[in-house]
């Protein structure tokens, strides 16, 4: 765990990322021993989210569960993006017909943090924690495509002040070359020699982050279905009004 992060806090937040990804009711026993965690706190811990209403405990299985108030805590978040309630499905609909590892992405500051993945090989899950500075990558660059020039070219700015010694730094006019060809193609697309990657903006509602749905494959097989992925998330897109 990052030492910035208080470790109390931190525990509770991969506590429900593990219920996330297993979809099942699990034991004390079976949540300290995946996350490496003391027996003893891990059961205070829960005991603490039983009491407060977001997990519940099943005494004759000993086991504990999220509860709907879990559910709907984040649901004006979904609501904030023009899906109506079925992002995850949004995703779901272009990992099938793509056959692609399709990504859910959100802008956080100077970084690019991935919150929901599908791999092409069919595991879904949270990515805890996966971060990628914003201007190094397609996602990135594609999250900026609905910001101002003057805004883009500040933030670069600031990560060129906040770079450490050993980093490069942001080329301001080649980066904004790139992000007004994304404008015009109405997608970010990135392919080098091993693999490729596309993406897309969400259009929102109330809310000035941007959230951004991306597909990742094979240098190959991406540079062969531009075109048509392009297409097919378009039309996924343009179904659930995103």
């Amino acid at each position: 765990m990052n030492d910035s992060i208080v470790k109390s806090v931190g525990r509770v937040f991969e506590v429900l990322e593990l219920f996330d990804a297993e979809r099942a009711a699990l034991t004390a026993t079976a949540i300290a021993r995946t996350l490496k965690y003391p027996a003893s706190s891990t059961v205070a811990l829960l005991k603490s989210m039983v009491k407060l209403g977001y997990l519940t405990y099943d005494y004759s299985e000993r086991t504990y569960l999220p509860t709907i108030r879990l559910a709907l805590i984040g649901t004006w978040l979904e609501q904030s993006f023009y899906v109506d309630g079925h992002l995850f499905e949004l995703m779901e609909d272009v990992s099938k017909n793509t056959e692609e590892s399709t990504f859910l992405s959100w802008q956080s500051d100077l970084d690019v943090q991935s919150v929901r993945f599908r791999l092409a090989n069919n595991s879904l899950g949270p990515l805890t924690g996966a971060r990628a500075p914003l201007f190094s990558i397609v996602t990135g660059l594609t999250a900026l495509t609905i910001k101002r020039d003057v805004d883009i070219i500040k933030l670069a700015e600031r990560v060129n002040q906040l770079r450490r010694k050993q980093d490069p730094q942001v080329d301001v006019p080649a980066i904004m070359e790139q992000i007004r060809r994304f404008r015009v193609l109405g997608y970010g697309v990135e392919i080098d020699e091993a693999s490729g990657a596309m993406a897309w903006v969400l259009r929102q509602k109330g809310t000035s982050r941007a959230l951004v749905l991306s597909i990742l494959g094979p240098a190959e097989r991406m540079k062969a279905n531009e075109k048509s992925f392009a297409t097919t998330v378009k039309a996924a897109l343009k179904r659930y009004g995103a």
